[in-house]
């Protein structure tokens, strides 16, 4: 396999940003191309990303906090080892703009981050249960209930671990701007169930709710949600056929293997409803 530069990089991210929601934020689609790359077949690429967008230190900084961010939060999604491959790379880039020659200068500097150092148990169980629940809203029991004899350990390491201690920390990146680097790394792994689950929680988050479609304000929510993918694909393709195999982006809609990637329709078909709890005030 031949590994990719900048070549053709900053198209992409051109057609990206064209692409994702504003209510997103300005920023926010910079991290569905980190987070695609991050889990790909090349993640070294989240370093080439971060020199293409680099202007002034200032501003590499908090991207470069805002990557250390996507990439903690992967670690619960497509676990350490990959996520170590886009680290390494990333920190012999970085280093500079934190004031050091080299990473390993910069380790010796490195503190822990103050969200580390200050939690409980129990406060930490509250938020994620708090997000958790946002994301699913009524579908999560029935969720749960498919766990069996496992429930009640998994329950707790999702509302603890994943949701608590990573996928609810907002230090860095908002809860929509979260929620999107969660649904693009799932929909990137091709697991076509959860994908369906996260791109109802996308759609929640924006204000999904019910069975009718036709409304003014899902219509939007939907066409969002499309746009999401669509810059998805955009990068998968661009990486190369080895992504877009292990992705399953072109399996058949009629795999009963559970492979592929889901569409919008496939929220109420499937899923029943985005949820009739109320929304957030």
């Amino acid at each position: 396999m031949t590994s990719k530069d900048d070549t053709g990089l900053g198209n992409l991210c051109e057609k990206v940003k064209a692409l994702i929601p504003e209510e997103l934020g300005e920023d926010s689609w910079y991290l569905l191309v980190a987070a695609i790359l991050a889990q790909s077949t090349q993640p070294q690429l989240l370093a080439t990303l971060y020199q293409h967008l680099s202007t002034n230190r200032e501003a590499n900084l908090q991207i470069s906090l805002r990557f250390r961010d996507i990439l903690l939060k992967q670690v619960t999604l497509v676990g350490a080892p990959q996520v170590l491959c886009a680290l390494i790379p990333l920190a012999k880039v970085d280093c500079v703009d934190y004031g050091h020659d080299d990473p390993a200068s910069a380790t010796k500097a490195s503190k822990l981050s103050p969200e580390w150092t200050d939690f409980t148990v129990s406060g930490i169980h509250a938020r994620g249960t708090g997000t958790i629940e946002s994301i699913y809203g009524p579908l999560l029991p029935k969720i749960f209930d498919s766990f069996g004899a496992h429930s009640k350990d998994i329950e707790f390491m999702e509302k603890f671990t994943v949701y608590g201690l990573y996928l609810s920390d907002f230090t860095h990146l908002s809860a929509l701007e979260t929620e999107l680097v969660v649904f693009t790394t799932i929909m990137c792994l091709g697991f076509k169930g959860p994908a369906t689950w996260h791109m109802r929680g996308m759609g929640r988050l924006m204000g999904a709710r019910g069975t009718d479609e036709t409304t003014k304000v899902m219509t939007r929510i939907k066409d969002n949600l499309r746009n999401i993918k669509v810059a998805a694909m955009e990068v998968v393709e661009w990486l190369g056929p080895e992504m877009v195999s292990r992705s399953s982006l072109e399996a058949d809609p009629s795999d009963s293997s559970g492979r592929g990637w889901p569409n919008v329709g496939d929220v109420v078909r499937n899923l029943s409803s985005w949820g009739d709890d109320e929304l957030p005030r």
